[in-house]
This record gives C-alpha cells, structure tokens and sequence, in this order.
C-alpha cells in the first residue's frame, strides 16, 4: 500500500510530439536517470489523460496536429495546471521563442537536440514542479487545520500574533484567564505548533501562498496529506 501510494506521487515526464523517433528518444533518456515517463503523439490525448494529481513536467513539441503546442501549453495555463514546459522545436524563430518563454516555458530547444542538455531542463522542470507541489501540499495543510479552528480561537490566535499577552487577550476579549489559556492550547494542539514564532510562520506562509522553510520540511507539513488531512 505504501509502495503504491509513493508511485503515485512520482514525478511523470509526458512527451507530447507526433515524431516516434522523437518520443523514444526522449522516454529513452527519462527512463535512464529513472523517471516515469508517458507518450503522446495526439495533443488532445495529452489533455484528456493528464493527471494533475503528481508533480512533472511536459516536453512539448511546437508543431503538432490539431492543436500546435502553444496551444497546448495555453490549455494547460487556463485550466491552472502549473506543470512546467520545456519546448522542441525543429522552425524556431524569434517571435516564437519570445511567446514560449513568456507563457513560462523553461526553455525552447531546437531539434535535434543534445541529450544532456535536454536533460538538464527537465531536471530544473521537475524541481520547479515538485516545489510547487509542496506549496500547494503545505497551504492545504495549513488550511485543514486553520478550518479546524473555532471563531473564538482565531480570535485569540489573532491576538497571540498581534503580540498581547494572556492577561491582555483575557482582558480585550472580556473572558476569564483560564478561557484565554484553554483557547491558546487549543490553537497550538490544532495547528501543531511549539511556539508563537512558528504559529507567526505558519499564517505569513498560509497568506502569502509561500513555500515552509526549509527547517520544517521534515516536520508535520511535510507528512502525506492523508494523515495531515485526520
């Protein structure tokens, strides 16, 4: 079970390109540094199988039937798939490269290309991606348990985080010290935090849609979304 769960949270390397020498090429080189790796020669196949549950990234080709690949690449953008695109292209131009980059792509390459270094932009793709999964895993996490807590914990969080003490928030919110302290234990049990200064992280990040520190990585916001979400 475990096993199964962690596959699906690999990264998926799609290749969309309508040239078989090229889709082969591409899965060849994926699969030796041991990504995953799914072909399309179809865009529209492409669109209707993606699954924006993992992390990944797309290598895309610029001229394909039907739907060309900044289409494709605007597709994805308007459905708020955050995937990023390392673009081939065999006619590159000026105007082309200028839209490609400006819609977010990593880079665009022109064919044939060389092997490392086609490798190299999937790497930085695949990072790219896989810290935007971990944002998004960290902001849900952090949304669940700000859910989770009471209208009159908030208001003492809010409090706690303005910098007044127990008998200060007691005072402003016209309850009893024991009420304040109750409440303020209650805040760090839900959100599982140690002190007042990680509480402070914890609602700059959540605000600020940002990623965790990095000291906290290996902490709780780093746990599966299924023993976050309980």
């Amino acid at each position: 079970m475990m096993n199964e769960a962690k596959s699906k949270m690999e990264p998926v390397v799609y290749v969309v390109d309508d040239d078989p020498q090229t889709c082969r090429a591409v899965a060849e080189l994926v699969h030796t540094f041991g990504y995953q790796v799914r072909l399309f020669e179809s865009p529209t196949d492409f669109l209707e199988s993606l699954d924006e549950s993992r992390p990944g990234c797309v290598v895309l080709d610029l001229r394909l039937p039907g739907l060309d690949g900044m289409e494709v690449h605007q597709r994805l953008l308007r459905r708020g798939i955050s995937l990023p695109v390392v673009v081939l292209t065999g006619y590159a131009d000026t105007a082309t490269t200028v839209r490609s980059l400006r819609n977010g792509a990593v880079t665009v390459l022109d064919k044939p290309f060389r092997d490392d270094e086609l490798w190299s932009y999937v790497q930085e793709a695949l990072q790219r991606s896989e810290r935007e999964f971990r944002r998004k895993r960290h902001l849900s996490s952090l949304e669940i348990r700000l859910k989770r807590l009471a209208p009159q914990d908030r208001s003492v969080l809010q409090l706690m985080l303005s910098g007044l003490k127990n008998r200060s928030i007691a005072k402003r919110l016209d309850v009893s010290l024991r009420t304040v302290e109750n409440r303020r234990r209650r805040v760090f049990d839900v959100m599982r935090a140690d002190s007042v200064a990680q509480l402070t992280r914890m609602i700059v990040e959540f605000e600020h849609n940002l990623l965790p520190l990095a000291d906290l990585e290996e902490s709780w916001l780093s746990l599966p979304f299924e023993k976050v979400a309980c």
